[in-house]
């Protein structure tokens, strides 16, 4: 009783530290949010959403998932080996991406500006990476100040260079230039662990990179197709969004959605984060996880419950009060929309317990299962649209509704194979 109690105190405190600086950070960007969206369009969101969305695909790449492996040897000499793993990846990937981007602007010469954007998502690409594998670096070794340090430098900086641009009259290049910079300042942090890291590791280090490969092996061959998977589904949404409908629209659904994952930011990453440092550190002791992952469960749900509500009564008014007039639009779409985030939000939170336990193939199953029919929703949206006689936020609430049970399902699952597990012991 005594040792679960002491582990709950120790979730609780690492993810307060972890949740204060994320809070401050998202704090400086909500507060920042209602001025920025009366410089910006809703068609200036969009285009760059689309930016985003690119990133966050060769996001996944960058490191061939391998950053999620990082807290998990028992060594931390082991972990060093995966830590320098993944940033050799990482140079060959935006290396690539360049070259790529730059043999394609070289024959095609109705693309003017595409050169310059193929090296701003490369850059922007890179810092995110990069910042993802000094988080999981810091996770390893409860570093949660050094994240909280990153996160508020990344936040203040993106903030207050899109409302400079936005005042500029920059438009989308200005909402993309400003997020570099973010990116660029709350990676310094990281970049001094990285140095450190060097210091202590380097000499010490004598399994070979390829050893350690083959042995977490599961996250690019399992892991990685799984978040690609993820990425391609968002990528898609956004084109076709913007194809059916509008670049103006898909802006409208893209900040919503933002709106949305504020609990998710706030909270449930912290939570998410600490929980795999538990999760992981238990699990290789052979300890019991299920009941901290059914508490977290449970205190996620609750969390979610409040903020989810609201946006569904009263998403309207508030998105136009807050954002805007321009951005009604915006607040329909996201009430709509709460029941799918409100369990995404749960079950994000909690989507690294398979590469823990083992069980990526199943996740990786579910995860097709879930995108295909989400694709199918939206590839063929005009069409049901047109057959059931709906507007297009009808059309929204349907795949809302779709994605909450969805979701639900997984999580139960989850928990469900948890337990077993515990009980085969």
């Amino acid at each position: 009783m005594r040792s679960k109690i002491n582990l709950k105190s120790e979730l609780i405190k690492s993810a307060l530290v972890l949740s204060s600086g994320t809070v401050l950070a998202q704090g400086i960007s909500y507060l920042l949010t209602p001025f920025i969206t009366r410089l910006y369009s809703p068609e200036d969101f969009g285009q760059f959403g689309i930016i985003m969305r690119i990133v966050a695909f060769l996001a996944v790449i960058g490191a061939a998932r391998y950053e999620y492996a990082i807290p998990l040897p028992k060594r931390n000499a082991h972990a060093f080996q995966i830590y320098r793993l993944a940033l050799r990846i990482l140079i060959w990937t935006i290396g690539l991406t360049i070259i790529s981007g730059i043999a394609f602007w070289f024959f095609n010469d109705e693309t003017e500006n595409l050169l310059f954007y193929v090296v701003l998502i490369s850059a922007i690409t890179g810092f995110t990476v990069f910042i993802s594998i000094g988080r999981h670096w810091a996770i390893r070794m409860k570093w949660f100040k050094n994240i909280t340090i990153s996160t508020l430098l990344t936040s203040a900086t993106t903030n207050t260079a899109k409302l400079l641009a936005g005042f500029a009259g920059l438009g989308v290049l200005g909402l993309a230039i400003s997020t570099l910079l973010g990116l660029i300042v709350g990676s310094f942090v990281f970049v001094l662990d990285a140095v450190g890291i060097y210091k202590i590791n380097n000499k010490r280090a004598k399994l070979r990179k390829s050893v350690v490969a083959r042995q977490y092996k599961e996250f690019p061959k399992v892991n990685l197709p799984h978040s690609l998977i993820d990425a391609s589904r968002e990528l898609l949404i956004a084109f076709f969004l913007t194809i059916y409908l509008s670049t103006a629209l898909f802006g409208s659904y893209d900040h919503s959605f933002r709106m949305l994952k504020i609990p998710l930011l706030l909270i449930g990453v912290a939570i998410g984060q600490v929980l795999y440092n538990r999760i992981s550190a238990d699990f290789a002791q052979e300890k019991k996880i299920y009941p901290i992952l059914k508490r977290s469960v449970i205190l996620l749900s609750a969390i979610g419950i409040l903020p989810f509500s609201v946006i569904y009564i009263w998403g309207v008014p508030i998105f136009e009060f807050v954002f805007g007039n321009e951005w009604r639009l915006s607040g329909e779409i996201a009430a709509v929309l709460s029941p799918w985030l409100m369990a995404n939000f749960v079950a994000s939170s909690i989507s690294m317990v398979p590469a823990i336990i083992g069980k990526l193939r199943w996740f990786f199953w579910v995860g097709i299962v879930t995108s295909i029919i989400q694709l199918s929703c939206f590839a063929f949206f005009p069409e049901i649209m047109e057959w059931l006689n709906f507007t297009e936020i009808g059309m929204f609430e349907i795949i809302s509704w779709i994605m909450f049970a969805l979701f639900a399902v997984s999580v139960i699952w989850m928990l469900e194979i948890v337990r077993r597990l515990d009980e085969r012991g």
